[in-house]
């Protein structure tokens, strides 16, 4: 019997994998490193300043900006909840980060800060990589900044430390920022249909 027990908890462990991203289950956040069909876009994202954000938590990080905000800038932030929320991916929600020692691949703001929990839209992508919809991918918890001003605006509004209050160049405006982004957009997704 004491034979069988490996084998069960495998078992086990193998059916809770599998039924965590089935229907009915809510999505969890799962990291970047499940993105792994858009390598240059998350490469060039980690080196952006949305992706070091964690970083900037850090003390000596970001001075001149953290003295604008009357903040500390040799004060320690990265386990600061109110920083948190907007400098990690998922603060507190179902699979998101909790603290460095035991997420630390969910710190700054990663893929899912944007596009929503991904352990479910993620498995619709590996099954249909050049054929997926948007409809199908939101239905399974995918976000669009481009269609939703709530998904920026969850951190870029008057509740962060950095508004136009403190330098006008924290001014977000949805509608500049998309257009900003527009031609990297266009060529994530040129780059991820044909890459197939």
């Amino acid at each position: 019997m004491k034979n069988l027990r490996p084998l069960f908890v495998i078992l086990l462990s193998c059916y809770f994998s599998l039924h965590s991203g089935q229907p009915g289950a809510e999505p969890k956040y799962v990291g970047n490193q499940g993105c792994g069909c858009h390598k240059s876009q998350i490469k060039s994202w980690t080196r952006s300043a949305h992706g070091k954000a964690f970083e900037s938590l850090k003390p000596g990080k970001r001075k001149t900006a953290k003295k604008r905000a009357n903040l500390d800038p040799d004060k320690d932030y990265t386990r600061d909840k109110k920083c948190l929320k907007c400098h990690t991916t998922g603060y507190r929600e179902n699979g998101g980060f909790r603290d460095m020692a035991s997420t630390p691949e969910l710190k700054g703001v990663g893929c899912e800060s944007c596009h929503g929990p991904g352990s479910k839209y993620r498995i619709l992508h590996d099954e249909k990589p050049s054929s997926l919809t948007r409809e199908e991918n939101k239905a399974d918890g995918a976000w669009y900044g481009s269609e939703d001003p709530d998904v920026c605006l969850a951190c870029h509004n008057d509740d962060s430390m950095m508004t136009e209050k403190i330098d006008p160049k924290y001014k977000f405006d949805w509608k500049q920022a998309l257009e900003k982004r527009k031609s990297y957009h266009t060529k994530i997704t040129y780059d991820f249909k044909f890459k197939y």
